[in-house]
């Protein structure tokens, strides 16, 4: 059976990613799975998290989010046409590490607009990571939304530090935002207006 390309391009391809960027950054703090008070959970909270995260965000995109679906990608985001918008790989285990997502990214790349890796990093590791996703990705087209989640130790956990967003494209990389992985680190005053003082 031909895999089928898709048709899905240019600005609005652009426009769509940047969506799921902003939307992935929101979301992840809603129906946060610790709290200051109960700040330990196991990796399937985290995997699960991440998975409502992408259910959100692909109902708000006007796709469905068919888990893992397509020769075991973790998540298909999906047009009611049948249209592939993204295919979503995730990984507890550091991504500096010898990890395959990305490989099972790379052999459907034409069948998708975009595909994104989800990934967590110790902080000493943060560019080991970022090179070895960069050197991974580096011949592809398409782009790839490389979410990493860096972390800290405490007392044998991990502490999660923040939330980095990247895009990698025809062998260039860009981060596109950073900021705090915990929600009750988000600096607030930075989100104050002028409207908010009168």
């Amino acid at each position: 059976m031909a895999v089928e390309t898709t048709k899905l391009q240019g600005q609005f391809v652009k426009r769509i990613e940047r969506d799921f960027i902003a939307l992935f950054n929101c979301l992840w703090y809603r129906d946060f799975p610790i709290t200051e008070t109960h700040p330990r959970v196991g990796r399937a909270d985290w995997t699960i998290h991440i998975g409502l995260v992408i259910r959100q965000c692909a109902t708000l995109l006007g796709t469905r989010a068919l888990f893992e679906h397509g020769g075991r990608t973790d998540a298909v985001l999906r047009f009611p046409d049948d249209e592939v918008l993204a295919h979503v790989e995730w990984e507890w285990r550091q991504a500096h590490t010898d990890i395959n997502e990305i490989d099972k990214l790379l052999v459907r790349p034409d069948e998708s607009a975009f595909c994104v890796f989800i990934g967590y990093s110790s902080e000493e590791y943060l560019k080991a990571a970022l090179n070895r996703t960069k050197e991974r990705w580096k011949n592809e087209q398409k782009t790839l939304i490389l979410l990493l989640i860096t972390f800290g130790k405490q007392g044998g956990a991990r502490r999660f530090k923040e939330l980095h967003t990247y895009t990698l494209t025809r062998g260039k990389m860009k981060k596109v935002r950073g900021q705090a992985a915990l929600p009750w680190e988000v600096n607030r005053t930075k989100l104050k207006t002028v409207s908010d003082d009168n």
